[in-house]
């Protein structure tokens, strides 16, 4: 029985195989052959529109005083006064009293210079009066002419030189009466002070330290690259106004974002061996904001009232103005400084352009390009010279 059934399964595997082979004979496969068709692939690019940009620099520093000195005391005594304005913090006018010195054994030097001054006064009066005197009688007596002893000339000599002696005597002492009263030599602020009432101070000793408050002061670090781009009296043929470059200043102060102007006066002149940069210097007018009037940015409010001495800001320097200028993004440059332009069938070109500037995110060029041209931007990972592409236009 078994025997049966596998005969049966054979024999109906050969007549569907005998089946399988007439229907190929009789109906062969065809094959269509599709031709593939590859497009250019999709980049982005951008129009060449050259314009005129300034040139803006940006750097940051630590505002400090123009001026800032150990105010010291030139005579020795006991302090008999301090000013309420000779605090930490404490503001004063230019010729205030700070501090003051017990004058009383510089009132009896004066004193006692004053009467040797008189006595010498005296004594050169009396010796013209003699001197006149001899001088008639060598007259009366007609023996030849005088010698210098004889008419006193060497006695009257000593006199004046004792008398100016005497006043330069007297003007020291009044000097260091005056020094008894230490006033301040500008308008300024206390940093510290270090005295205190009753103190006995030698001279030459610190009273504390000063600044003045008129003008401001920020050490802004340029690289060598950069002095191109901002004019000021240290570098030679550049156009500029006697006020100096502008610069504004920033920082978060007071809870707020402050804003003050100042502009660049100079420059240190010294290119820093560790650093390579060169320092220039921005001056700020009236950073307590002590003056009646308060400048303004345009299109902004009034500055803040208060530029503090330390405080660290950002600053933004106006750079000079350039022509023929094209802004690409930073993924437009290749190695070497070449770009990919596309011609007219958009296939690729390179072609070496001329840097002004690089920045993180653009890239500024001033020769190389020309209005209407389109740069490849992104969408080739490695651009190939001659490539085609289907360019994709993005906006500036």
């Amino acid at each position: 029985m078994n025997i049966r059934r596998q005969l049966f399964i054979a024999f109906t595997i050969a007549i569907a195989g005998g089946l399988a082979a007439l229907a190929i004979v009789n109906s062969p496969p065809q094959t269509e052959q599709q031709e593939d068709i590859v497009q250019p692939p999709a980049v982005r690019v951008i129009t060449v529109k050259p314009e005129r940009l300034r040139m803006d620099v940006r750097s940051q520093g630590r505002v400090m005083a123009q001026t800032e000195i150990d105010l010291v005391t030139g005579v020795s005594g006991n302090i008999i006064k301090i000013s309420p304005a000779f605090v930490s913090g404490g503001f004063f006018k230019k010729g205030d009293l700070l501090v003051a010195i017990d004058p009383a054994e510089y009132d009896l030097r004066v004193a006692q210079a004053q009467a040797r001054v008189m006595e010498a006064q005296y004594q050169l009066t009396r010796e013209e009066a003699e001197a006149e005197q001899a001088r008639d009688e060598w007259q009366h007596l007609g023996q030849g002419d005088p010698n210098p002893l004889s008419l006193r000339i060497p006695q009257l000599r000593e006199k004046k030189a004792k008398l100016a002696a005497e006043q330069e005597e007297l003007k020291n002492a009044r000097l260091l009466r005056q020094r008894t009263d230490i006033r301040a030599p500008f308008d300024g602020r206390v940093r510290n002070k270090e005295v205190g009432m009753g103190q006995y101070l030698s001279s030459g000793v610190v009273l504390g330290r000063i600044y003045n408050s008129d003008l401001a002061e920020v050490r802004l670090p340029l690289s060598t690259q950069e002095l191109v781009f901002v004019d000021f009296p240290d570098l030679p043929n550049r156009t500029q106004s006697t006020q100096g470059t502008a610069v504004k200043l920033t920082a978060n102060y007071q809870g707020q974002q402050q804003t003050w102007l100042g502009h660049i006066v100079r420059s240190e002149g010294v290119v820093d061996q560790e650093t390579g940069m060169v320092m220039v210097i921005a001056q700020i007018p009236d950073p307590f904001g002590l003056s009646a009037k308060k400048p303004e940015l345009s299109g902004t409010q009034s500055f803040a009232a208060i530029l503090p001495v330390g405080l660290f800001v950002e600053a933004n320097i106006e750079g000079r103005w350039f022509d023929n200028l094209t802004v690409l993004p930073a993924s437009a440059l290749l190695r070497n400084n070449q770009v990919a332009v596309l011609d007219q069938d958009n296939r690729l070109r390179f072609r070496a352009v001329e840097i002004l500037r690089r920045e993180r995110e653009q890239a500024i060029v001033k020769a190389g390009l020309n209005a209407g041209e389109r740069v490849l931007v992104s969408g080739l990972s490695h651009p190939v010279e001659g490539t085609a592409v289907t360019p994709i236009e993005l906006a500036p």
